[in-house]
């Protein structure tokens, strides 16, 4: 199955279409949903060399990576087909490199994320569950360990595991509860298991969720934000 195919668990929802049928689009709501504040450093530094250095391969995957644990799935995907296009044989080059820098910062667990990610583009399923869990359970939970059971689950979605899946989502969701992709994730292995209205409640919430999460997202671009003068 295709890496595209696979990232898809996070995009069943079409989001607009349903906005439109279920008329859900409300007013603005507060985002319980918010990036802790280093992860939101990362994005800004990383989103300012992609755009300054269009084809460095290298620094538009990790840009990716920093997407998919900020929970923006759809953008970090398109991040992933754009390094696809600078360089095809990207993964199999950089793999020895995050390895080693991994190796030699156990504790850091963004470098440990990168690794799991990039295994988990390259099609290694057996060795990105192995760092994905590993970062899953290390303590305090936070975002990355949210976003490393919500790839794990699509690794398993991948295997047809869709019970694995719907656990490790809930897991995920116990760290993470007003997480969006999260919530459409969940919907996808409800569905898949053939419990539909629930499922349909979890796209709701997901709705709901992405809504608030885009009227907060766009403060973090703001000219007046320390750190983000290049944003815009």
């Amino acid at each position: 199955m295709s890496f595209d195919r696979r990232h898809n668990i996070f995009r069943t929802l079409t989001f607009p279409l349903l906005l439109a049928v279920f008329g859900l689009a409300t007013g603005p709501a507060a985002a319980a949903y918010v990036i802790e504040p280093d992860i939101v450093k990362e994005y800004l530094d990383l989103r300012h060399k992609a755009l300054t250095h269009p084809d460095r391969a290298d620094f538009r995957f990790e840009y990716a990576v920093c997407l998919s644990y900020m929970g923006k799935v759809e953008e970090s995907r398109s991040a992933l087909k754009q390094v696809q296009a600078l360089d095809p044989e990207f993964s199999k080059k950089a793999l020895p490199r995050y390895a080693e820098q991994s190796r030699q910062n156990p504790a850091d667990l963004r470098l440990k994320f990168r690794l799991g990610f990039l295994y988990y583009f390259a099609d290694k399923h057996d060795q990105a569950l192995k760092i994905f869990g590993e970062i899953a359970d290390r303590a305090p939970a936070g975002q990355l360990n949210a976003w490393a059971l919500g790839y794990m689950a699509v690794i398993k979605s991948d295997q047809g595991k869709w019970s694995e899946a719907e656990d490790l989502v809930r897991r995920a969701l116990r760290i993470e509860p007003d997480a969006y992709g999260l919530h459409a994730a969940l919907a996808a292995a409800l569905k898949a298991q053939g419990n539909l209205i629930p499922a349909l409640r979890e796209y709701f919430i997901a709705l709901k969720d992405r809504r608030e999460f885009e009227a907060y997202e766009k403060t973090l671009l703001q000219p007046d934000v320390p750190g983000t003068a290049y944003s815009n």
